[in-house]
């Protein structure tokens, strides 16, 4: 049986799951006592030196999406696998191991079939940003779409600042990654649909958000949409690995100050509900991600403190340039209890005269 969050963990060997690229090959590694092996080879090594035999059709090449595809099957043999990998890397590493600084991160899955964000999904945050109170029994998730293939950034990859935008900010998120397919899904059982979790970043063009006396007043596409504006990574947990999932501390830094620093426990829809309502709405496919909302401490309410429902005077305070925002040669980070961290530069959009 598959170990639950929160049961013990002291007697399994942790392991994280990325993709890298090496002198221009990707592949998925495993991440053992900082060391990373190479899936397909690691695992080829594992059943030869172990006698290990498996249901897993041969294959060479194999990609996080192939892995996530068989969860199931996969999450079992990973236990064993690591616990080789663990005693391989105690000496002189094979040349199938990697260190950190020798590899590239790319987005852990290439490319999820879809991004969902929940948007204004954390009390604090509501307050902040001068949005309506959000009501449990009143109303449900709030999603909103990001594109795939170039919206996502791997870490140490940069985020171009799109020169549609003046005012960009961040939003530092625990983000699920599922690994079973989902339709329907009671809330009961949604924790059996993840495969694991990761650090994410909602990148957002602020003023690009309201579109006064158009069709539609929020342009949430605009806003979230563009290219680079969601990093995520660097390492898949998988959620055997993961605590309390109710009191997981998430922090974000910019240029090394620390400008997020909150919980889970101050979430508005946890996370089997926002697995159960998405899975109501849209067929959950493995690799696709659902970031989770953010906490107090986004830049573009730096500075102001406002009531629900005063969302204009946290405009007017950006605009009047009070705000902490993103600029060209900035870094951004997400450091995540128990997951990891992602780190990120900034830049203006290539071929942009406009930005330095």
């Amino acid at each position: 049986m598959r170990p639950r969050i929160g049961m013990d963990r002291s007697d399994m060997q942790t392991y994280r799951l990325a993709t890298v690229e090496h002198r221009g090959r990707i592949f998925p590694v495993v991440e053992v006592g900082g060391v990373l092996i190479d899936f397909g080879t690691g695992y080829e090594a594992y059943k030869r030196d172990t006698g290990t035999r498996d249901f897993f059709k041969a294959k060479h090449g194999y990609t996080m999406l192939d892995i996530l595809e068989e969860w199931d099957l996969f999450d079992a043999a990973l236990e064993g696998f690591a616990e080789h990998a663990a005693s391989q890397v105690r000496g002189a590493l094979p040349d199938y191991a990697y260190r950190p600084d020798e590899v590239t991160f790319l987005p852990p899955v290439l490319y999820p079939n879809k991004i969902l964000n929940a948007g204004s999904n954390y009390y604090d945050h509501a307050l902040e940003m001068g949005a309506a109170a959000p009501d449990r029994d009143k109303h449900e998730p709030y999603f909103f779409y990001k594109g795939s293939r170039h919206n996502a950034v791997g870490h140490g990859g940069t985020v171009y600042l799109t020169p549609r935008a003046d005012y960009i900010d961040w939003e530092a998120e625990l983000a699920v990654v599922i690994g079973r397919t989902a339709k329907n899904v009671p809330v009961d059982k949604a924790m059996d649909y993840v495969a694991g979790f990761t650090c994410y970043n909602d990148i957002s063009a602020r003023d690009r958000m309201i579109r006064h006396g158009e069709t539609f007043d929020y342009d949430w596409f605009a806003n979230k949409g563009n290219d680079s504006f969601a990093p995520m990574g660097p390492f898949i947990v998988p959620a055997r690995f993961v605590g309390n999932l109710s009191d997981i501390r998430i922090r974000c830094f910019h240029n090394g100050d620390k400008v997020q620093d909150f919980s889970t426990d101050n979430i508005v829809f946890p996370i089997p509900e926002l697995i159960a309502n998405a899975s109501a709405i849209t067929t959950l496919s493995p690799g696709d991600v659902i970031a989770t909302g953010t906490g107090a401490g986004a830049g573009m309410a730096h500075g102001v403190t406002v009531e629900h429902g005063e969302i204009h005077k946290v405009f007017e305070h950006m605009y009047a340039g009070r705000s902490r925002l993103l600029a060209p040669g900035d870094t951004i980070a997400v450091d995540i209890e128990g997951v990891g961290r992602l780190e990120n530069n900034v830049a203006a959009y290539p071929n942009d005269p406009n930005r330095g």
